[in-house]
């Protein structure tokens, strides 16, 4: 099981090389479209093995790398 700081890591490379940009904190605002989420989502089933069931999920948590980690975390523990 991936921890935490690596769950963060891998997502933040991820949307530094889709949208160009360089995230300085854990807590900045991301700026995120539809297309770079769906690019997530994917990418936390495909790697990390965590499904993010689009009928329930809180688009809220796109809002940073920690309320993302947050909710990898608790979608694991479902």
């Amino acid at each position: 099981m991936m921890k935490r700081p690596d769950v963060i890591e891998k997502i933040k490379n991820l949307i530094e090389q889709e949208r160009e940009i360089v995230i300085d904190s854990d807590d900045q605002k991301l700026d995120i479209d539809s297309f770079t989420m769906t690019l997530i989502i994917s990418f936390v089933n495909d790697e990390m093995g965590v499904v993010l069931d689009m009928e329930t999920l809180d688009f809220d948590a796109f809002t940073s790398l920690n309320t993302l980690a947050d909710l990898i975390e608790a979608e694991k523990q479902n």
